[in-house]
């Protein structure tokens, strides 16, 4: 096999191929989605509802933009996903005093009550998930996966101020 040959695999310096590592994670992420998805059923909630209403609580009404920019998510996926959360009356949106075209989001008292819902159900979802990992692994995965988004985060911010800088 051309995998086994020596050319193929990488330097010392590696643990695994990147495209491998890439491949993993990704798996390893739809798989962990999927069993939050399964668990997060029973309170009939998505993760991403889980972790809008995480982000609303935690952020006191922000605007749309403002709630799109700390979930990381499209304007579109979240204007979805704050429909549902108006449908169950766990959210709604109010326009600012200030300027009436700006729209905040806030979370109801009944999204206050889902939400504590669905924390006990990831809690047990992650007691769970550490028993069939064990608590090393799963505290390895975390600082793992910690260590590497915050290099790559820098990394970023590097290769952007380099491409800022002009040459002399």
């Amino acid at each position: 096999m051309a995998e086994d040959s020596p050319s193929a695999r990488p330097g010392p310096e590696f643990a695994a191929p990147l495209a491998e590592l890439v491949w993993t994670l990704s798996n390893l992420e739809r798989r962990l989605a999927l069993g939050l998805t399964v668990a997060l059923s029973e309170e009939s909630a998505t993760p991403d509802q889980w972790r809008i209403l995480e982000t609303l609580e935690r952020l006191d009404s922000p605007t749309m933009g403002e709630l799109a920019e700390a979930s990381g998510m499209a304007n579109a996926s979240l204007s979805r996903i704050v429909d549902a959360l108006e449908d169950t009356a766990c959210a709604f949106r109010l326009p600012t005093v200030a300027d009436r075209r700006r729209i905040t989001v806030h979370v109801s008292d009944r999204g206050r009550h889902k939400l504590e819902r669905i924390r006990q159900i990831v809690v047990a979802w992650e007691q769970t998930l550490q028993q069939r990992l064990g608590p090393d692994a799963a505290t390895a995965l975390l600082e793992a996966a910690d260590f590497a988004a915050r290099a790559l985060d820098a990394g970023a911010s590097l290769d952007l101020q380099s491409q800022h800088v002009r040459p002399r």
